[in-house]
C-alpha cells in the first residue's frame, strides 16, 4: 500500500475509509469548516476516516527548490 502524506504540513495518514466516503464526509461539511485543512483532517480523523501517523511526516527536499513558484507570481 502506498504512503500518502497530506499536501500541507507532510503528515503521513492512512485511510479507514474508502475515497468515496471520505469525500462524501468531506462534501456534506460548511464551507466554514472546510476553510482550514487543518479542521479538515482533524474532523476526518475523529470521525475513523483515517489515521494520523505520528512521527512520520515529509517536507520539500531540497533539491526541488528551485522548481517551486512563488504564489505570487503574476502569472499564475
Amino acid at each position: 500500500m502506498p504512503k500518502h502524506y497530506l499536501k500541507y504540513g507532510g503528515v503521513r495518514f492512512v485511510n479507514n475509509a474508502t475515497p468515496e466516503e471520505i469525500n462524501a464526509f468531506v462534501n456534506e461539511l460548511s464551507d466554514t469548516q472546510r476553510r482550514s485543512l487543518f479542521n479538515v483532517v482533524t474532523l476526518l480523523e475523529e470521525e475513523g476516516l483515517i489515521s494520523l501517523i505520528e512521527g512520520d511526516t515529509t517536507t520539500m527536499d531540497k533539491n526541488m527548490e528551485e522548481f517551486l513558484v512563488p504564489n505570487s507570481d503574476p502569472q499564475l
